[in-house]
């Protein structure tokens, strides 16, 4: 497949994309720098602005379609234009996606829970390297999308359950049931809320989260992917969130998740750790 996203430049609290062939301008508070090539930034198709309020809008320049799809990393997207801002594409998780198909070359057939599953990319990374998911997000409308991309990805028929839930609400019931995960998949937001109002809060939920998941994998998790953008949350403070509670041996792989730009520097998207089961 084709790559149909590429990162040309961020600066100025903003970054310039390409997406399925469109030249958009978003928002992007973490690149407090300047600009790469300042003089690529004009002929846009969309400018998202932001607002106090942490909403904002798109100001269309050219026209853009409501929705549109696009190949990345050897699956197929939706992507829409949201009032947040979002696109319904993370790149910087394509990192992840592939540490997930390595890990699914060897050990097919696991059990993954994946929570604040958004428009589903770890999902469609884990069907297609042979694992079988339990989907979780508050959102309809995102597990809707996400549905639709493993439809476009030809992931449809593989084994998968779609769950719009309070991601904590949703956890204990799993474990009255006495389920068990081999694989764990998380990128909590800083705030949220669930199906029903229930609000989330990471530095006041995390801790608690990362114990029921503990359970629901006895503490021997096959592999461990946590992700944030939250601040107070850097790469080591995650390692020694999951070196704390998990019970077996491992490999830690601890980063700063980035996507490469075509001026040749990284731009940051937040961090991660990474175990893996030794």
């Amino acid at each position: 497949m084709t790559k149909s996203y590429e990162l040309l430049d961020s600066g100025d609290l903003s970054k310039l994309e390409i997406v399925g062939g469109y030249k958009l301008q978003r928002s992007s508070p973490t690149s407090a720098y300047g600009k790469e090539t300042p003089g690529i930034w004009n002929d846009l198709h969309a400018m998202y602005i932001k607002n106090d309020s942490g909403s904002g809008h798109w100001n269309f320049q050219k026209k853009v379609p409501e929705s549109f799809t696009i190949e990345f990393s050897n699956l197929t997207f939706k992507i829409k234009l949201t009032p947040f801002g979002h696109i319904g594409l993370f790149p910087e998780q394509e990192t992840n996606w592939n540490r997930i198909r390595e890990i699914g070359k060897k050990k097919a057939g696991l059990e993954v829970l994946n929570l604040f599953a958004y428009s589903g990319g770890s999902t469609l990374a884990c069907l297609d390297a042979g694992m079988s998911v339990c989907h979780v997000d508050a959102s309809k409308g995102m597990v809707d999308w996400a549905r639709e991309n493993a439809k476009l990805s030809g992931l449809d028929t593989k084994p998968v359950r779609w769950i719009v839930d309070d991601v904590m609400k949703f956890i204990r019931r799993e474990i009255k049931r006495g389920k068990k995960y081999q694989g764990l998949i998380l990128d909590p937001p800083s705030f949220g809320r669930g199906s029903k109002g229930e609000v989330w809060k990471i530095e006041e939920n995390l801790s608690e989260l990362m114990d029921a998941l503990m359970e629901l994998s006895d503490n021997k998790p096959e592999f461990v992917i946590l992700s944030c953008h939250s601040q107070g949350f850097s790469p080591l403070t995650l390692e020694r969130i999951l070196s704390s509670r998990i019970k077996t041996k491992g490999i830690y792989e601890t980063t700063e998740l980035f996507i490469p730009e075509t001026s040749g520097k990284k731009y940051p998207a937040g961090f991660c750790t990474f175990f893996k089961r030794s």
